[in-house]
């Protein structure tokens, strides 16, 4: 029977050498979510099985080893393939085989996770949730799946037991892998505050996925719960779920307001059945006006911004380590979680590597949580403590820190990063993001002490995650450029400059790495396309496959306007990240109607005085007829998350 040591009280963050202290400890707890103490870790000394029955990935993923047969390559989240023949000496030979136009688009481009390569064949999945298969040698379409519904992403598809896995915003489901054809949906949201934007994991017949609070129209507005399903791989049902929220639809005492948890990515699974979760971060964001420096929700907030290790047959507790408490900075630990064995203190030890966008990597031993290192990574400022009354710059901002996968080869961790900053204060954000000023960066980190070994600072953001064949480590900026360096020296081996700008991750098949380049990035006239750059890349040149035309959904068109409503009309362009009205004001309050048009290259709205438009996509029109009833000024902006900060937002004035 697990024991308890004393529970420690601990104030907000901030409180630096408190947090530390807690870290090191290990505070025993048995149980599932919601159940647990509020002590920084615990740990259930619960028998865990060591058989080989347990912690194992789909049969496929051994078979297709050569290739890349799931979205972090295998089942420890490594990233890194040794059976690749890419390397340091013929990696700048890569050049373009085939090209795949990804065609139509979503809040955050059209592509945002990395394609899974099995039996000669390629599958992806777009930010409107279609799903494709694609012939490995030329690109052509093989088979479609559309779905036509936005997704924030990072999503993506999984392959095992003979079918292809993956979710909407709504629905986790299955597919038939030769022909595409729904086996099984299964709906997991249970409002429409929530959503799904994870590839699922797959281990001993099981699909695991996430739900999170928000989704491509409502993002941590409140009544959100990140909860961790386990569906039975044949059929869909639950096995068993796993709130990463402690107190669960209660939200740490007000769910009108609050929300959190659940994962961006799929989960490591090890060989004693641990499934290791790292979890995202409370809401609201900062705070408001009402509830200043997130105190809607007081406490921890556990198990937000933590690792949390599983018994993956039961979904109970084992152990958790929070990284950030009570967090308003949105310092989410939700990079997929990276597990291995090396020598601590000379003893081989099995340990856990996680990292998140507070900005640093951290590593736990794997059977207690027991804390042993934990590494920055880019620029910070401001980003501890209470938030002050006053705006102030933070690094990283809520779009900074590590926002993609890392990788690890050879005992090295490789950690992209971002250094974008938010101005804040403790009730909110104020103004945008400048995406031109936004840097970025690589480190390759010993595994086992936390020493940076070497790293590379980039001209833009890195949201192009960490991907190792052999002894190269590949990566991307926001501004379209790949990069190629040697894991050992970190020296540059090879660049190429994509079509458009890059936020998903690459995948590794033999002589072929394939990239999307499908997010604007800075590009004018960015051509978003799936890449195959390979060692035997045709000399006459390479053909563009696309996909047939597909049916938007509902969910992404404007309907057509029914009548011509009398009063002034306003012209409002709108793209990546900016309104343009023809006009700011009026005389005198009347029915306005805002006649909007999408000129971006990613799904935009319209809202002001509590109307919006559909979720439009590119070069789509809507018409949105608005009474103003009194003088005032009258904010509009769009309701995409992260596209007001960005710059989508502004005032209307009715003199």
């Amino acid at each position: 029977m697990a024991t308890k040591t004393p529970k420690i009280r601990t104030g907000l963050v901030g409180r630096a050498a408190l947090v530390a202290a807690l870290v090191a400890l290990v505070i025993a707890v048995a149980g599932c979510g919601g159940s647990s103490s509020s002590s920084g870790s615990s740990t259930a000394k619960a028998a865990q099985s060591s058989a080989s029955s347990v912690g194992n990935a789909p049969p496929e993923w051994a078979a297709n080893a050569g290739a890349w047969p799931a979205h972090n390559y295998d089942i420890a989240n490594t990233r890194a393939t040794t059976q690749a023949s890419i390397n340091s000496t013929n990696v700048s030979k890569l050049n373009v085989k085939w090209r795949f136009a990804l065609k139509g688009a979503s809040v955050f481009g059209i592509f945002s996770s990395t394609p899974i390569v099995l039996n000669g064949t390629v599958y992806l999945q777009d930010t409107n949730s279609n799903v494709y298969a694609l012939d490995r040698s030329t690109g052509k379409l093989k088979w479609q799946h559309v779905f036509n519904k936005p997704d924030e992403g990072p999503n993506g598809v999984a392959y095992g037991y003979g079918r292809i896995y993956g979710a909407t915003a709504s629905n986790a489901f299955a597919l038939d892998a030769q022909n595409g054809k729904l086996i099984w949906s299964r709906k997991l949201i249970r409002n429409g505050n929530e959503g799904i934007d994870m590839a699922p994991q797959l281990y001993d017949n099981t699909v695991l996925v996430s739900t999170v609070p928000g989704n491509p129209s409502s993002f941590y507005a409140g009544k959100g719960d990140g909860i961790v399903w386990a569906l039975d791989a044949a059929s869909g049902k639950p096995k068993w779920k796993f709130n990463t929220i402690q107190d669960g639809a209660k939200l740490f005492g007000n769910p009108k307001v609050n929300s959190g948890g659940g994962l961006w990515y799929p989960p490591a699974v090890d060989s004693q059945g641990r499934v290791f979760l790292s979890v995202a971060n409370p809401g609201p964001l900062y705070g408001t006006p009402k509830f200043p420096d997130g105190s809607s929700r007081p406490g921890r907030n556990l198990y937000t911004d933590s690792l949390v290790a599983l018994n993956g047959q039961t979904g109970k507790m084992i152990w958790f380590q929070q990284a950030i408490a009570h967090d308003t900075r949105d310092y989410d630990l939700m990079i997929p979680a990276i597990t291995t064995t090396l020598p601590i203190n000379g003893v081989s030890t099995e340990i856990v590597l996680v990292a998140g966008k507070m900005g640093k990597a951290y590593a736990y031993r794997a059977a207690d949580g027991k804390h042993l290192w934990t590494r920055p990574v880019g620029r910070h400022l401001n980003d501890t403590g209470p938030l002050p009354k006053k705006p102030e710059n933070i690094f990283p901002g809520d779009l900074g820190g590590v926002e993609t996968p890392m990788a690890l080869a050879a005992n090295r961790l490789f950690v992209p990063w971002a250094d974008l900053h938010a101005v804040a204060s403790a009730s909110g954000q104020k103004g945008g993001f400048n995406f031109q000023k936004g840097r970025g960066g690589l480190a390759a980190i010993d595994a086992a002490t936390g020493r940076i070994v070497w790293q590379h600072k980039l001209p833009s953001m890195d949201f192009g995650a960490a991907t190792v064949a052999n002894d190269v480590v590949f990566t991307s900026d926001y501004a379209g450029t790949i990069y190629a360096f040697d894991t050992q020296s970190g020296k540059t081996l090879w660049t190429k400059k994509a079509p458009a700008g890059i936020n998903s991750f690459p995948a590794i098949d033999g002589d072929t790495l394939l990239i999307a380049a499908s997010t604007t990035g800075f590009d004018k006239k960015p051509q978003f396309q799936l890449i195959a750059y390979s060692l035997n890349a045709p000399a006459g040149g390479v053909k563009t496959q696309a996909a047939p035309a597909a049916k938007t959904g509902s969910s992404a068109s404007a309907p057509a306007a029914t009548s011509v409503v009398a009063g002034a009309s306003v012209q409002v362009k709108g793209g990546e990240f900016f309104f343009r009205l023809s006009t700011k004001s009026i005389a005198k309050p009347a029915k306005v109607t805002f006649v909007f048009k999408n000129i971006g290259h990613v799904a935009h709205d319209f809202k002001i005085n509590g109307k919006q438009t559909p979720l439009l996509t590119p070069g789509k029109t809507a018409k949105l007829v608005v009474s103003f009833k009194k003088k005032g000024k009258y904010p509009y902006l769009c309701t995409v998350p992260g596209h007001a900060a960005a710059g989508m937002k502004g005032t209307f004035t009715v003199r």
